[in-house]
């Protein structure tokens, strides 16, 4: 027996109203663009004017992601073709203490 939210959902989405957003692949398959190993690395934070806002947790993952660059935007493109991406920025994710204060 389905769940009535799927059922819902699947209404919705035969009528055409449950588009979604054309950046939610790129959210959802964050893995497999940028590949397992610097996923683990990195997060997508935002997807600005065509331009991929991309956190890392230290500067030695920020220089393997900008060495990765072109095939991740290949990658993310393939994924959200209808988004128009441009390029990608980066920056180093702030790290906190223990009590959540930033160093």
């Amino acid at each position: 027996m389905k769940k009535v939210g799927d059922l819902l959902r699947e209404y919705l989405r035969e009528k055409g109203w449950l588009a979604g957003s054309p950046y939610d692949a790129l959210f959802r398959d964050w893995e497999t663009i940028a590949g397992e190993g610097l996923s683990r690395h990195t997060r997508l934070v935002d997807v600005q004017k065509g331009i991929l806002l991309v956190e890392v947790d230290h500067p030695g993952w920020m220089q393997m992601l900008l060495l990765r660059r072109d095939g991740i935007l290949v990658a993310a493109r393939r994924a959200a073709p209808e988004v128009g991406l441009e390029g990608m920025k980066a920056r180093v994710r702030a790290e906190t203490d223990r009590t959540g204060g930033d160093r």
